[in-house]
């Protein structure tokens, strides 16, 4: 072809229809490898039901976080206890993290200068 921004107007014509038709579908914050880890993450969902049905007068949050490389959740029970004891668990529902309680926990002392990426799963909160 003697013209290639010929060639190069006519790939681009074929490929614009592509722009609007083969985007990904948009889905919740991943985690874990999966695109929705309230419904997918078997033990995650089981807490979140535990949690609708106890957390009508105290409140209670599922926060992802990515910490230290890794997807984890930050599970507060009892958001308007003032001594509520805060764990974070990791994809394999094991507690990496514990934070208040009575006796003030702080297991991860660099979880909040660490921590990125916070993102509101799950939240039954009364102000």
């Amino acid at each position: 072809m003697r013209y290639p921004f010929v060639k190069i107007l006519l790939v681009c014509i074929l490929l614009l229809p592509c722009q609007f038709s083969c985007k990904e579908k948009e889905h919740g914050p991943g985690a874990c490898g999966t695109d929705d880890p309230l419904e997918n993450i078997q033990w995650l969902k089981e807490l979140k039901t535990s949690l609708e049905l106890s957390a009508k007068m105290a409140g209670a949050q599922i926060i992802l976080y990515r910490y230290h490389g890794e997807d984890v959740f930050w599970i507060n029970d009892c958001y308007n206890c003032m001594d509520g004891l805060i764990q974070v668990y990791n994809c394999s529902g094991e507690v990496i993290c514990q934070f208040g309680g009575i006796i003030g926990m702080n297991t991860c002392p660099d979880f909040f200068e660490e921590a990125t990426d916070s993102t509101m799963l799950w939240d039954y909160v009364q102000h």
